[in-house]
């Protein structure tokens, strides 16, 4: 049996090849994850959705404060 296939994807986002918290450039696709912004992975908009960096995930998740860049906007 496949896993489920995840719903950002059968939204249409495709990760990017750099974090767009820190700006880290990926060797390898696994590096990088999708963030739901608002924390709810039922919301698939594309304005919820980050690709981030595994040490960024880690350090959102600890900080508890959510998603906090400044100037970023959401990518059409």
């Amino acid at each position: 049996m496949r896993p489920p296939v995840p719903g950002w994807v059968r939204s249409g986002y495709k990760k990017k090849a750099a974090c767009d918290r820190c700006g880290f450039r990926a060797k390898y696709k696994e590096q990088l994850g999708v963030y739901h912004v608002d924390g709810n992975r039922h919301n698939t908009a594309v304005s919820n959705l980050k690709t981030v960096c595994l040490n960024c995930a880690v350090e959102i998740g600890k900080i508890k404060a959510g998603w906090a860049p400044a100037g970023l906007v959401p990518d059409y």
